[in-house]
């Protein structure tokens, strides 16, 4: 916890060189001008735990979207409902290991949710589609 903290401050620091408020709030950094909390980047599952479903603890149900095809490249969406970085891990889980998306060349993906104390989370991987993440958390 000590550690996370020095993080934290750290993290801080730069922001505020950058003339970005911040505050710290407990263990969590917070952005008091959108009320969106400082996470460290939710890492993509490995291979080891896409195939390991014996951890998966939380029940997390996936919603399939529209797929289209454009110049050969096949586009698929899909959605979950969550409230907590637990549930986007379980969820990102769930989606990888569908017979469509784990054979794709790239996985792009976003999130955002507030949790039950009023908090905004969000993040996203563009897995080397540069800026495709962030265009997905702006739609």
């Amino acid at each position: 916890m000590r550690e996370r903290r020095k993080r934290l401050y750290d993290i801080q620091h730069c922001y505020n060189e950058r003339q970005i408020t911040t505050l710290n709030k407990g263990d969590k950094l917070v952005f008091p001008s959108n009320g969106f909390v400082y996470r460290e980047q939710v890492n993509r599952p490995s291979a080891d735990e896409l195939l390991d479903a014996s951890s998966d603890k939380i029940e997390t149900q996936v919603f399939e979207g529209k797929h289209t095809e454009d110049n050969g490249n096949r586009f698929s969406s899909y959605a979950a409902e969550v409230s907590s970085v637990k549930q986007v891990i379980q969820a990102l889980k769930k989606i990888l290991r569908l017979p469509r998306v784990s054979s794709a060349t790239h996985n792009v993906y976003a999130y955002i949710f507030t949790n039950s104390e009023g908090v905004t989370h969000k993040g996203s991987d563009d897995d080397g589609e540069h800026g495709a993440a962030r265009a997905l958390l702006r739609e």
